[in-house]
């Protein structure tokens, strides 16, 4: 049994420029998860996938019907982490420095963000389980933190495969436990 986790095409819509509140942190995040994907390369190794479940996002639907020519499982529970909006007010920061306030406070367990973590972590192992129980060989299309959470939480059940930081747009990583 194979797991190939696939990270979407890229995006139409930009990461944002300059200093932002959170409420525009926010803002943006909203316009990301509506955004369509471009389409472009992609690589799907030499494996001949059975099944293939996405996101239910619009930028791994479209990467989906790109890369796989039957029918496609969609469902929430691959999409990304949310994140709770910060109450700080008109404080602004640039965005690398929101996105390394957003990991330190899920890190750390900070209360305005626990709930989402913890909700998070759920999801990961529940698409973990429902992905080895199907004993075929499923193409999982979706979300570049999703894909960190979930090949660890597949390594930890006995899974083999490759390590890596941020995934790739369209590059699978092929997870075997054979």
């Amino acid at each position: 049994m194979r797991i190939g986790l696939l990270r979407h095409f890229p995006v139409s819509e930009d990461l944002p420029r300059g200093w932002l509140r959170s409420s525009e942190l926010h803002d943006w995040r909203s316009r990301y998860d509506r955004a369509d994907a471009v389409v472009g390369a992609f690589n799907l190794g030499s494996t001949d996938w059975q099944v293939c479940i996405s996101s239910d996002l619009p930028r791994a639907i479209t990467t989906a019907h790109a890369v796989f020519e039957n029918h496609i499982e969609r469902t929430p529970l691959l999409r990304e982490p949310q994140f709770n909006q910060f109450a700080t007010g008109e404080l602004r920061l640039p965005f690398f420095a929101w996105k390394w306030l957003l990991r330190l406070s899920w890190i750390t367990g900070h209360s305005s963000q626990r709930a989402c973590r913890d909700e998070f972590n759920r999801r990961v192992v529940t698409v973990a389980d429902n992905l080895t129980s199907m004993n075929k060989d499923v193409l999982v299309i979706s979300h570049a933190g999703m894909m960190a959470y979930l090949s660890a939480e597949l390594k930890r059940r006995g899974f083999a495969g490759p390590s890596f930081r941020i995934a790739r747009h369209a590059n699978v990583y092929t997870f075997s436990n054979s």
